[in-house]
């Protein structure tokens, strides 16, 4: 089968998936909800196909379900949405729909799985420069802030790379510092999961221009960690703190 004849089938099969089940989510079907909500998880991660499923209605599927009381549908929506965040349109397109909303209410679940797909996708929207603010101006900082300080790993990094693309605006960037966002960003950076240090130390560095949290940095012996850091084996996690500590007022030797 050609890859014309394979897009062409799984249009019209999505097409009359998307309707059945935006039929059937009014009907509590929870088995088709899961079905339908994995398979387009699954053809998200596919550049194509994220356009391809909003263009046929996926979103008005997708966000309804997010508000389901089954954790399993919950989950597979948020993580669909997540993959298909990743697409600038779309982006745009899921913060006017209610999308920022829907995810920042996610994050106050107590399901953890169901907090990082939800995390995941509020990073995407992020790297929006409209999207910062509405995820600010939604109260989206907050809970972000608390699942880097007391969530599993997993978690943690998408809670922390959110932050670090929230952090690409100056109001955001002072709101982050004054919500006590630092110290736990500091302690994620002190992890042994590489990720996790990553998106700490490109949250560090969005947040060092600050003078305020350049403060807080050094009175938490943030230079300290980052000159530890910059030795790392790991070019991200290396490339990263040279930047942070730059903005601090350190050179790096470079």
């Amino acid at each position: 089968m050609s890859n014309y004849e394979e897009d062409t089938k799984f249009t019209k099969q999505l097409r009359t998936q998307l309707r059945q089940l935006i039929h059937y989510a009014k009907g509590a079907d929870t088995s088709l909800q899961r079905e339908v909500a994995e398979k387009l998880a699954n053809e998200a991660v596919k550049p194509d196909r994220q356009v391809q499923i909003v263009e046929l209605g996926g979103l008005e599927l997708l966000l309804p379900l997010v508000a389901s009381t089954d954790h399993e549908v919950q989950r597979l929506a948020a993580h669909a949405l997540a993959n298909l965040s990743v697409n600038a349109d779309n982006q745009i397109k899921m913060a006017n729909e209610g999308g920022v909303e829907m995810l920042i209410e996610l994050l106050e679940t107590t399901n953890s799985h169901i907090q990082r797909q939800a995390a995941k996708a509020l990073a995407n929207l992020g790297v929006n420069s409209d999207n910062k603010a509405t995820i600010a101006e939604k109260g989206g900082i907050k809970p972000l802030i608390r699942l880097t300080l007391e969530s599993p790993e997993s978690v943690r990094v998408e809670s922390v790379a959110a932050l670090a693309n929230l952090a690409v605006n100056d109001d955001n960037e002072v709101a982050i510092g004054e919500m006590g966002g630092l110290e736990p960003i500091l302690d994620c950076a002190r992890s042994r999961n590489s990720e996790l240090v990553s998106q700490a130390c490109r949250a560090l560095r969005n947040l060092s221009v600050c003078p305020n949290n350049r403060k807080i940095i050094l009175e938490n012996d943030g230079v300290d960690l980052l000159e530890q850091l910059v030795n790392s084996g790991n070019d991200r996690i290396r490339a990263q703190a040279e930047r942070a500590l730059t903005n601090l007022g350190y050179q790096t030797g470079k």
